[in-house]
């Protein structure tokens, strides 16, 4: 991957990341007029996840993509890789691989 188009995808996702993360940190305030730990409860976050589940689904892709995107941009700083820098590249794509489809089996199985 191009770095330009890395650099895309990070902010891309930062931008989509406040607004589904504002809504996630919203669905346990105050404001949805129950009390914190009953927002917190088992009952509640799994009710959450069966009525939400496009803004789950959505938080979990921009989260995981976001999140080891910016790990490889660290790694690619910090080791500097000649030759094997694909390898760094393979390895980002399988922990995207295996956190998504972990993240979706739990929504499928909770939904």
């Amino acid at each position: 991957m191009k770095e330009s188009w890395s650099m895309v995808v990070t902010y891309f996702s930062d931008v989509v990341l406040v607004f589904v993360l504002t809504f996630h940190l919203l669905l346990q305030s105050p404001l949805t007029g129950k009390a914190l730990d009953e927002t917190l409860s088992f009952a509640n976050a799994t009710g959450n996840l069966v009525y939400y589940k496009i803004v789950f689904g959505l938080l979990l892709l921009t989260a995981v993509v976001h999140g080891l995107n910016g790990v490889r941009v660290i790694a690619l700083e910090w080791l500097h890789p000649k030759t094997m820098g694909w390898l760094l590249n393979l390895t980002v794509v399988a922990l995207m691989a295996f956190f998504l489809s972990l993240g979706t089996y739990t929504l499928i199985v909770v939904g």
